[in-house]
This record gives C-alpha cells, sequence and structure tokens, in this order.
C-alpha cells in the first residue's frame, strides 16, 4: 500500500518536471544564488504542499520520513520552511503563467471551455467567532478568481487572482486573450455578468469560437440592442446548450473541495501563489484521475536529474 502512495506521489513530480521543462524554467533564479535548491525543486514544494493540503511544518514532518521521495526528487537536506516563504514572495507572477501554459503541450485541444469566478476566503474564522469578536459576519475578506475551465476533465486552463473586488469583465478580457495563445475551443459559455460587446468581439476575433454568452434583458428586441457581435447571436441562442455552462460551476466546485475553500497566508503576494499552485495541483490531480499513464511512462523515460 505504501508503495502505491509513494508511487502516485512520483507520478506528481513527474508532471511537475515536464512542465517546468516546457516552460523553460531556470535551474537557478540568478547566478548570484547559492545554488543549494534548484528552482524546480522550491516550486515542486510549494505545489506538493497543495497538493497534499499541508502546512509548512506538515510537509516538512512528511518529506523528513518519506525518503524514496526525498532521493527521487534529488533533496539530500531539506530546506527550513522559511526558505520556501522568501521564494514564494520572489517568484514572478508570469513564471506561473508559463506553466500552466505548459498544461497545452499535454492535453488535447478542448472543445467547450466556462469563464466564471469564484472567491477563495482568506481567513477559517466561523460568523459566530467574529460575531463575539467584533469583526465583520457580511463581507469578509476573500481572494477573487477568475477562471477558465474546459468542461471535459475539468482542467482549468488560464487563471487570474485579485484581491480587491471589480467587475468580472476586468479580469474576463484578458483572459481570454491569453487563451487565444495557446488554446482553440469550438464553444465559449460565460452568464450575463460578462456580457458586452468588447467581449463578445474579443472571443469572436481572437479566440476564434462561437460564445454562448448569456445577454441581458432579453425581453428586448433585437434592432433595439447594441453592438455588432450581440446582435449576430441573439437569434440563434441555443438556452439548452447554454446550459452546458453549469459544468463550469461543477469544475470550480471539484477544485475547491479538493484543495479547500480558504487561504491561510497573510501577504498578499503569498495568497496569490498558493492559489496559483492549488491550479497546478489541481490540473495535476485532474490529468493523474483521467489515467494518462501512458504519457506518464514517456515522461519518466525522458526524466533527467538535476
Amino acid at each position: 500500500m505504501m508503495e502505491i502512495v509513494v508511487s502516485k506521489y512520483k507520478k506528481v513530480a513527474d508532471f511537475c518536471y515536464k512542465l517546468f521543462r516546457i516552460a523553460e524554467l531556470r535551474l537557478f533564479s540568478n547566478k548570484f544564488s547559492k545554488k543549494v535548491y534548484a528552482q524546480y525543486q522550491h516550486l515542486f514544494l510549494l505545489v506538493y504542499r497543495q497538493y497534499r493540503k499541508f502546512t509548512y511544518k506538515e510537509l516538512f514532518e512528511d518529506l523528513y520520513d518519506n525518503l524514496t521521495l526525498r532521493a527521487y526528487l534529488g533533496l539530500n537536506k531539506l530546506p527550513d520552511y522559511t526558505t520556501l516563504v522568501k521564494f514564494a514572495k520572489r517568484i514572478p507572477s508570469f513564471l506561473f503563467d508559463k506553466i500552466t501554459g505548459a498544461f497545452s503541450s499535454l492535453i488535447e485541444q478542448p472543445g467547450k471551455v466556462v469563464l466564471d469566478s469564484t472567491g477563495i476566503s482568506l481567513d477559517n474564522a466561523s460568523p459566530h467567532y467574529c460575531k463575539r469578536i467584533g469583526l465583520k459576519t457580511s463581507k469578509r475578506p476573500f481572494l477573487k478568481m477568475s477562471l477558465i475551465v474546459e468542461i471535459k476533465n475539468y482542467l482549468i486552463l488560464v487563471s487570474k487572482m485579485r484581491k480587491k473586488t471589480r467587475h468580472d469583465l476586468v479580469d474576463g478580457v484578458p483572459l481570454v486573450k491569453k487563451l487565444a495563445k495557446d488554446y482553440s475551443p469550438e464553444v465559449f459559455y460565460a452568464d450575463r455578468g460578462y456580457d458586452s460587446e468588447e467581449m463578445f468581439k474579443t472571443v469572436f476575433e481572437d479566440l476564434k469560437a462561437y460564445p454562448l454568452i448569456l445577454q441581458k434583458r432579453l425581453d428586448v428586441p433585437k434592432h433595439r440592442r447594441r453592438g455588432l457581435y450581440r446582435k449576430k447571436t441573439v437569434d440563434v441562442f441555443d438556452y439548452g446548450e447554454y446550459l452546458q455552462r453549469n459544468k463550469g460551476e461543477t469544475g470550480i466546485g471539484i477544485f475547491k473541495k479538493r484543495h479547500g475553500f480558504s487561504i491561510r497566508a497573510k501577504v498578499v503576494k503569498i495568497q496569490k501563489v498558493e492559489a496559483l499552485c492549488r491550479v497546478i495541483a489541481h490540473n495535476i490531480d485532474r490529468l493523474i484521475e483521467s489515467g494518462m499513464t501512458i504519457l506518464l511512462e514517456i515522461l519518466i523515460k525522458m526524466r533527467i536529474s538535476y
């Protein structure tokens, strides 16, 4: 039984290694690095922590006893937890975009994708506890995540984190443009919060997909609506097909139930890094659950140790 568990975590390491290679992750952050631990090892530990839902203390207690996994990763000695915290503070955000984009080389082109947003709580206190100590209970701090999910295996293709509350379109349009760089789906679903001429135009022209976006005020006739692309789709809107959008909420539900509804970090940069590591861990978990054993065999043969 222990061998099966260890093998599963080796699969996680193999997927991480391949993703970091595709993203062209440098071995060390700069030439002045102490060169004790590679960036790959730091990033894997951050992803592995989210995959197992560990605290930093639990992470190193697990690795201390797991000699097989440590040898597989080339960790002769374990770093202090503050090393990971400092690495999370200085890692650039665009690197996570490259790693998330690297999944496009491991999966088939998605046919249908859903854009939606959700919130991750930034505390674990119950409403009763907040009320007793005089904290706000109606609107508590959260991290807003905008996600584009493919509805076959519930993989998260692109994501955007934001601490302050803003309209969905602020992050929605850039996410679609980012998606168009690596993917070419056929159908794009979104709720009426993303109803705007700019969104329709971006989906048509940049993504080359058909937008099934529920428009506001369905009682307004076509000749009174604004926008060329909005008018183009209003007559042929298939509400039955639009209900496939609910699978996007299913994918977000799987993500939050598997990796948690809250983040304990207090620094905004580390909050975003933890959320992005959860996205990577979620996609790896979905790939393993979908039975991509043939791909893993190829990755293991190609794997070279740092």
